[in-house]
């Protein structure tokens, strides 16, 4: 910052501040960004297809509208403006910096990340068809009525979303991992959650809710929670796999240095 207008004029960076740690404060907060952006659009994709999927198979299992247009639009919300605000406050974290540089050709969306959102995605709907099909107000709920059955699915939908942000937010096992850090994410989910109550028991017609039993809630927030489970197995098992391949190709590799 202190150079000649002309080395300015002829710099690539011009470091305003005469530091030149500053240049890995940028390089930090840039992959922070990127990370950030990956983060909201394995969140979205999973839930716009989860959402897309639902509306499409509801006519095929007898549910014409298992999700309403209003419903929806609380989701998009949810899936938008709020998802955007949890995932653009994540902190930066120093572990980044020990990741190789990214390409300029490297896609926005890795193979992982692909595979993650389609499995993630067909177990959210499997979930979601047996939910509405399997007759789950006998088996869950205290009540089976279309109605009730279907207040208790808009509360699942819902509680799903939040959990998918948490799987979302960290590629660690532990999706809970530096929670601590980021307490507006942490703020949002618990408003999500709180306006989704509040829906469910004063939401009445215009939101096509019934109050749920005490009791009835909590085992539908469980059933939502199965997600992290099965979003936990799936990063196990992929690591564990991805260590198998790792140990094949490196004894694969000792045996042409061997041979050679």
């Amino acid at each position: 910052g202190s150079g000649t207008e002309v080395a300015k004029e002829c710099a690539d960076i011009v470091i305003k501040d005469n530091n030149f740690a500053s240049i890995a404060k940028a390089v930090l907060y840039g992959r922070t960004i990127f990370e950030s952006i990956r983060m909201f659009i394995i969140f979205q994709l999973i839930m716009n297809f989860s959402a897309v999927g639902i509306s499409l198979l509801g006519p095929f299992i007898g549910v014409d509208t298992p999700v309403t247009v209003t419903q929806m639009l609380w989701l998009n919300i949810i899936m938008d403006t709020l998802g955007a605000l949890a995932f653009a406050t994540e902190p930066p974290l120093l572990e980044y910096m020990k990741r190789t540089p990214k390409k300029r050709s490297e896609q926005i969306l890795s193979p992982k990340m692909i595979k993650q959102i389609i499995i993630v995605t067909s177990y959210i709907l499997a979930l979601c068809v047996w939910f509405l099909k399997s007759n789950a107000g006998a088996m869950l709920l205290t009540k089976s009525t279309e109605k009730y059955v279907l207040s208790s699915f808009f509360a699942l939908f819902v509680f799903l979303a939040v959990f998918v942000c948490f799987i979302s937010r960290t590629h660690r096992i532990n999706v809970f991992s530096g929670l601590l850090k980021n307490k507006c994410f942490t703020l949002i989910m618990l408003l999500i959650v709180l306006v989704q109550i509040v829906f469910i028991y004063f939401g009445g017609e215009a939101l096509r809710t019934s109050p749920l039993n005490i009791f009835d809630l909590l085992r539908v927030f469980l059933c939502a929670f199965s997600v992290v489970v099965f979003d936990t197995l799936r990063k196990i098992a992929s690591r564990l796999f991805g260590l198998k391949r790792k140990k094949q190709k490196t004894k694969s590799e000792r045996k042409i240095s061997n041979v050679k």
